[in-house]
């Protein structure tokens, strides 16, 4: 299992929900990374809120 950020309705960050997703098998051309660490930028919050970005 992979712990998963991921949010089901806009909003701030008290909508972001911690889940446990079965990382699926890489296809043909594919790779599998493991990430350590992630960050958010605005589009991602932009995004999230229900906004959209200008640029």
């Amino acid at each position: 299992m992979s712990k998963t950020v991921r949010f089901h309705e806009i909003g701030g960050a008290e909508v972001l929900r911690l889940d446990d997703l079965e990382p699926g098998e890489p296809g043909p051309g594919e790779v599998r990374i493991r990430v350590e660490a992630i960050g958010v930028n605005r589009a991602e919050i932009l995004f999230r809120s229900g906004g959209t970005s200008s640029r």
